[in-house]
């Protein structure tokens, strides 16, 4: 994060896309970015390129898990790529949009989502409407931060948000049944 706060904007820009983008294959502290964003450029452009980095590591994500299902046949089997289909038929675009504020499990359900052959046009609104408000969230508390400490309360309220949206899409859901 201190690089981001030391360069110009526009290579601190790119620079937090670009973090952003690669999170899905490697170890990115993505709140911290977001977080930085926020800080460098204000609440709208630092949700604006949170949300690009977020849709750009979606869009990898689900082309990897487009791409490896043989792969995945190998290290997984046929049962569990079995139920993961499965669980993306009934619960799939409430788990792309609550996945997106937890480190690890987002990037895990966009491979997973990408394998289990999601489509596209229920994929991406769910990765939109999940990434918006921790992008925003995170843009705010950037834009108002005096330290990177109140990040982590930023983080515990949009985990929490996302425990909201899944409890409120189960009871859709059953309502539906």
């Amino acid at each position: 994060t201190s690089f981001l706060l030391s360069q110009k904007k526009w290579v601190a820009g790119l620079a937090g896309v670009a973090l952003l983008v690669v999170d899905v294959i490697a170890p990115v502290p993505s709140s911290i970015v977001m977080l930085a964003n926020g800080m460098l450029f204000g609440t709208v452009a630092g949700t604006l390129l949170s949300m690009a980095g977020g849709v750009g590591a979606a869009l990898v994500g689900f082309g990897i898990g487009n791409q490896g299902e043989r792969a995945a046949q190998r290290w997984l089997g046929e049962a569990a790529l079995s139920r993961a289909n499965s669980f993306f038929q009934r619960h799939g675009m409430m788990a792309v949009i609550v996945s997106r504020p937890v480190p690890i499990l987002a990037e895990a359900v966009t491979i997973i989502a990408g394998l289990s052959r999601m489509p596209a046009k229920k994929f991406f609104p769910a990765v939109l409407l999940g990434l918006l408000p921790t992008a925003l969230i995170y843009a705010v508390a950037g834009a108002y931060a005096l330290n990177f400490r109140s990040g982590l309360y930023v983080f515990l309220a949009v985990l929490g948000l996302a425990g909201v949206v899944w409890v409120a899409g189960q009871f859709l859901l059953r309502r539906q049944s």
